[in-house]
């Protein structure tokens, strides 16, 4: 039975009850691809799949995604389980991020309450779209309840982009360098460099997480965490992609262990290095959601 949106006041004028039954879906799809999309391409699908007339504003749009999330809230509560706010993979194309609107939709999900989003709202909202990616398969035991059909062909021109291959795995271990720890002290004696991810003092060396994995260097001002891994110049190609990986890992243990201590899921990973990263590096980094910082020549002296 499809889900009544009569239920969600900003689902209720002529053209929101027009265009509403057909985002989950469309958003259930791109969370199940771990992938965001833009108000604008939200608008052009809802046109190429559905024939619905793009709208020039895409602010329009807004409303209608807050009444997903807010269905999407219903059902947890419901339910008695803690499903992500879906709204949240819709984002402005400029910022990456989604219109301040849908944070009080999303407010349900953080156990302060979102308490703490005025103050470094955009580690919330990563934290919150990485749970929506994890969600996975469970997405489909939402859209039953709403009584959507998510799509299984790719968005009319949609473009997934060119393949970057898998790195290939380190032959051995190989002990660690002179450049390689002057690395490491150096971002750990530079907080500042990172201060797009909290106020930090001095970072810490070859912090342990209960993954069993050990950090380069490790920041926490109590709140926020950050895990940098370190590549020295070096590096080839390869072990800097799989860098972008180690990255994707750290970040994910580091919420898991956030959100098992029942605090908000405020840690990051970020790569490091004193050389470039390549075209496909710099690609799969973009894909990947992982930000890297290209220090000094001097940071290995």
């Amino acid at each position: 039975m499809a889900y009544d949106w009569n239920r969600q006041e900003l689902a209720r004028s002529p053209w929101r009850k027009e265009v509403v039954p057909y985002i989950p879906g469309i958003l259930i799809q791109r969370a199940k691809a771990g992938r965001v999309i833009s108000y604008a391409e939200l608008a052009d699908e809802l046109e190429a799949r559905y024939g619905l007339e793009s709208k020039a504003r895409k602010t329009l749009y807004g409303p209608p995604v807050g009444a997903v999330g807010f269905a999407v809230r219903d059902l947890a509560q419901e339910w008695g389980e803690r499903i992500p706010p879906l709204n949240l993979i819709v984002v402005q194309a400029s910022t990456g991020l989604p219109g301040v609107g849908a944070d009080e939709v999303a407010h349900y999900f953080f156990d302060d309450g979102g308490a703490g989003m005025a103050r470094n709202r955009r580690a919330y909202i990563e934290a919150a779209v990485q749970a929506v990616f994890d969600y996975g398969s469970r997405w489909d035991r939402v859209a039953l309840a709403l009584g959507v059909e998510v799509p299984t062909s790719p968005a009319p021109g949609d473009d997934e982009g060119q393949v970057i291959p898998l790195p290939i795995a380190a032959a051995a271990y190989r002990p660690e360098s002179h450049a390689h720890k002057a690395l490491k002290a150096w971002a750990a004696q530079h907080p500042e460099v990172f201060e797009d991810y909290g106020a930090f003092t001095a970072g810490g060396q070859e912090h342990g997480l209960s993954s069993g994995d050990r950090l380069d260097v490790y920041f926490s001002n109590g709140r926020e965490r950050l895990a940098v891994e370190v590549k020295a110049s070096n590096a080839s190609n390869d072990e800097l992609e799989r860098g972008i990986y180690q990255c994707i890992k750290y970040r994910a243990v580091l919420r898991a262990e956030s959100i098992a201590l029942r605090k908000p899921a405020l840690g990051d990973a970020v790569l490091v290095s004193t050389r470039a990263l390549h075209r496909e590096g710099r690609a799969l980094a973009k894909r990947l959601y992982v930000d890297f910082i290209r220090a000094p020549s001097e940071a290995e002296h």
